[in-house]
């Protein structure tokens, strides 16, 4: 019997379209109407009490396309009518929860029919999410109304940033609740969006009057400032974790209060952030700014570093102003802002060789890739007959490039220097930009390093080796003989695994890093076609891999 090995059609996954490919990669959709006489039908069940999860989803994929199903009472699910073939289950439901990043086996079944096989007793099963509750508390022990916030950092491939999970928000009586969790471990944190006032005598009333007052600062279970202080949750399949309290204590902020100029209207916006990057997801407050004088305040800002954004968007041009703000326990003079049009961002494309481009059928995108807020759509320009492009209102900061409608970015300059398309820091003063769109394929041709030993689904991707946080390309696996795949010229590792979900893995750029020792490596060149061999990452070996990553 053959191995049964997975097939997955060959692409380039990107949060944006960076890239057009060659036809070669691109594979015809299945035929829609095709249909036979075999069937697959089974069920889906709670992975710990093993009892039928009714309304489940479950969805399939193979010659016929894709299909999908949703469970009866009995958790019981039917496919008919199917040509012979391989195919692929995935079940899923709103309260079993995946979790990011990693893979549920058992959710997932890869399987062949003959043509009028009907196979039954067909066994999927999800594993239920957990429960965090608690009470929360004021400082003499009176229930507070409060926010509570699940935290997980997660490397997202130009950083480690802080990810919310799950919000809920405390009653009356100070009880809160965080359904659903996907089993992990977890930073709690509870936001009490409250004023303690302070004795004070007679404060006369103005727009930006400052009553003393006391606020809550952010706490993280069992009672830290912050992550570094903070013990993690371990939240269990299916487990209720009780007993994760707080006790809010008042402390003083400072208030930051400014005004904000020479904006061409007064459509304007005030953020302050916390420099920190790891933080700024989630110490992040908005100021409401007088739109007739121009004044804002931002008040009970706790002690830290903070950058102060001011930005408006007028007719299609952004205006923006930054300033360092040190916050301490001392008073702070009003801070002045003045707004400045963005920065115009020109340049040219070329296309190496002879090849042949209509050039004004290409477009040019800047999306950012940091924790700059950004009003409106992202930069875009149509690039002219002769290769120029403008792209105006461009926020200093980083971005990625995205070259929409060539093949693929083989180098970019900014002014003399080169730079990298997928972080490109733009400043106040911006050089042009210089674009080669790369026309020559290479090719990679891909075969396991060792032969199945069963029928485990097996999938494969390869992946860029120079940092670049977003593009894979999964390896179309075949039992006829080896894969060959178009790619960019460059370093690239490749594994294959047991696993029908590459694409998940690959979101993962911490066992992406994990991996690197584990796999191939292949240079692709447009001199020749290049060979890689895949080791084959057993499933023990991924699981062992991602608990590692989430301690």
């Amino acid at each position: 019997m053959r191995p049964a090995i997975l097939l997955i059609p060959s692409f380039w996954l990107s949060l944006t379209a960076q890239v057009q490919f060659s036809p070669a990669q691109r594979f015809p959709a299945p035929p829609q109407d095709q249909t036979g006489k075999a069937s697959v039908e089974g069920s889906v069940l709670d992975a710990i009490t093993h009892e039928p999860i009714k309304k489940a989803t479950v969805a399939l994929n193979g010659p016929r396309g894709g299909l999908q199903a949703v469970t009866d009472a009995s958790g019981h699910f039917a496919f008919r009518q199917l040509p012979a073939g391989q195919y692929n289950l995935f079940a899923s439901s709103e309260k079993y929860p995946p979790v990011q990043g990693t893979i549920d086996p058992d959710r997932q079944l890869t399987l062949s029919v003959t043509a009028e096989e009907q196979k039954q007793d067909v066994h999927l099963s999800l594993i239920p999410g957990g429960t965090v509750r608690g009470h929360i508390v004021d400082e003499d022990g009176n229930p507070l109304r409060c926010n509570v916030t699940t935290l997980q950092f997660r490397d997202t491939g130009t950083g480690r940033n802080a990810q919310r999970n799950a919000s809920s928000q405390s009653d009356d009586k100070g009880e809160y609740r965080l359904s659903s969790l996907p089993r992990g471990k977890y930073y709690i944190e509870a936001q009490c969006n409250q004023s303690v006032p302070l004795p004070h005598a007679f404060v006369r009333r103005t727009s930006l009057m400052d009553v003393p007052t006391l606020t809550y600062a952010p706490l993280f279970y069992p009672g830290a400032a912050d992550p570094e202080g903070a013990a993690k949750v371990n939240v269990a399949p299916g487990a209720e974790v009780s007993g994760i309290d707080f006790r809010m204590a008042p402390a003083r902020g400072i208030t930051v209060r400014g005004h904000v100029g020479s904006a061409a209207d007064r459509n304007v916006q005030v953020m302050l952030m916390s420099k920190d990057h790891t933080r700024a997801d989630w110490q992040r407050r908005g100021a409401p700014v007088n739109q007739s004088t121009g004044e804002f305040q931002i008040r009970n800002v706790l002690p830290g570093s903070y950058e102060l954004v001011a930005y408006s968007l007028v007719e299609g041009r952004s205006f923006f102003a930054r300033a360092s703000v040190e916050a301490g326990v001392a008073p702070m003079d009003p801070i002045e802002l003045t707004l400045a049009a963005a920065p115009t961002v020109s340049g040219s494309i070329s296309v190496e060789g002879d090849a042949k481009m209509q050039l004004s059928s290409i477009q040019v995108m800047l999306n950012p890739s940091d924790v700059t807020p950004m009003m409106g759509p992202p930069p875009r320009a149509e690039v002219q007959s002769d290769g120029t492009f403008t792209l105006s209102s461009v926020l200093p900061g980083r971005w990625r490039l995205n070259v929409i409608g060539a093949p693929y970015v083989k180098s970019v300059k900014q002014g003399d220097q080169d730079v990298s398309p997928w972080s490109l820091e733009i400043g106040p003063s911006v050089g042009q930009l210089k674009i080669v769109i790369g026309t020559k394929w290479p090719q990679v041709v891909a075969t396991l390093a060792a032969p199945l030993a069963g029928n485990e689904p097996i999938s494969a991707a390869l992946w860029p080796a120079n940092g670049d946080p977003q593009p894979f390309q999964n390896v179309a696996l075949t039992p006829q003989g080896p894969s060959r795949l178009s790619v960019p010229p460059g370093k690239y590792y490749a594994c294959a695994f047991v696993s029908t979900q590459p694409g998940v893995l690959m979101q993962n750029f911490a066992l992406r890093k994990a991996l690197e020792d584990r796999c191939a490596t292949v240079e692709a060149t447009e001199e020749a076609d290049a060979n890689v061999q895949l080791p084959l990452i057993p499933a023990a070996d991924l699981k062992q891999l991602l608990e590692k990553i989430e301690e």
